[in-house]
């Protein structure tokens, strides 16, 4: 029969905790990194609902969508987004769109608006159109980061995602 001694007893407990600590770091995946972002707008002017555009969006890179025809009468929607960062501990993603009435090709800024999604949540912006045009302009924006297979998903399906 084989005797150990107390010192030989707390060895093992350290090393085993070594070799636990080496295997969870070995093990833990880091999330995939976020390189995108779908924006859906409703845009609505003086009550009246005009259009509800979204776009994919690569964080840094403007993404542009227009509704209508230019030739007549448009709305142009040019649409940044940055990578999710953390303010006062909550997740946002900063947004910027600039709002262009198009007429006879001619582009005529109406708003740009600069704000601080939070993701998945709704975000009502009210304003009143300048320089004597007097029109009030109503923008819901929802921000929801997506990931390289959420974005094959969607080229697979044709853009559709299924959602009404």
């Amino acid at each position: 029969m084989e005797v150990r001694t107390m010192r030989e007893h707390r060895f093992f407990p350290p090393v085993l905790a070594a070799l636990l600590v080496v295997f969870a770091m070995a093990a833990r995946a880091d999330p995939p990194t976020l390189r995108y972002c779908e924006i859906a707008i409703d845009f609505s002017l003086d009550g009246k609902r005009i259009a509800a555009p979204s776009a994919i969006v690569e964080f840094g890179q403007e993404a542009e969508v227009t509704i209508g025809d230019p030739d007549g009468h448009a709305w142009r929607f040019r649409i940044l987004a940055d990578a999710p960062t953390v303010d006062h501990r909550v997740t946002i993603i900063p947004v910027g769109i600039a709002l262009d009435e198009i007429a006879k090709n001619n582009a005529y800024p109406k708003a740009a608006p600069q704000l601080k999604a939070v993701p998945g949540q709704r975000a009502d912006i009210e304003t009143i159109f300048g320089n004597g045009d007097g029109r009030r302009a109503h923008l819901v924006v929802v921000a929801n980061p997506r990931s390289d297979a959420d974005i094959e998903a969607l080229r697979a399906n044709g853009g559709n995602d299924g959602s009404n």
